[in-house]
C-alpha cells in the first residue's frame, strides 16, 4: 500500500483551491452584466485568487503554500463572520442562510488542516523519493 506523502496532500489542496478559484471566476461575467452588484463582483474576483494560488502550488512554488495558508485563514475568518452575521440577523430563528454559511466554513478549515498536516513533523522525517 502506498504511503501518503506531503507533496500529494499539497497537490490535493492545490487542486481544490484551483477548482474553487475557477468556479468563482466563472461567475464574474454574471455579476458584471446581469446581477450588477459590486460586492459580489469584488468578492468573486478575490475568490478567484485561489485559482492562481492553486496553479502556483501545482507548479511547485514554495511561496504558494505560504499564500495558500493566508488565503485559507482569511476564508476561515470571513466564513465565521458571515455565519455569525447570518445567525444573529434574525433572532430566535435558524434560517437557510445560517446553515449555508456554516457549511461554507468546512472547506477552508479542512484544506487548512491538510496543509498544516503536510507541513508537520510526521512528513519531515520521511526519506526523499
Amino acid at each position: 500500500m502506498n504511503k501518503i506523502s506531503a507533496k500529494s496532500i499539497q497537490m490535493f489542496v492545490a487542486g481544490a483551491l484551483a477548482l474553487m478559484g475557477f468556479r468563482s471566476l466563472v461567475w464574474v461575467p454574471y455579476y458584471l452584466i446581469v446581477f450588477k452588484d459590486l460586492f459580489f463582483l469584488i468578492s468573486s474576483i478575490f475568490s478567484g485568487l485561489a485559482l492562481w494560488i492553486g496553479i502556483a502550488m501545482l507548479i511547485g512554488s514554495g511561496r504558494a503554500i505560504f499564500w495558500a495558508r493566508i488565503y485559507l485563514l482569511l476564508g476561515i475568518v470571513s466564513a465565521i463572520a458571515m455565519t455569525c452575521l447570518s445567525a444573529f440577523s434574525v433572532p430566535g430563528t435558524l434560517h437557510l442562510s445560517w446553515w449555508r454559511s456554516a457549511s461554507e466554513l468546512l472547506t477552508p478549515v479542512i484544506l487548512f488542516w491538510l496543509l498544516a498536516w503536510s507541513r508537520s513533523r510526521h512528513f519531515r522525517d520521511e526519506p526523499a523519493a
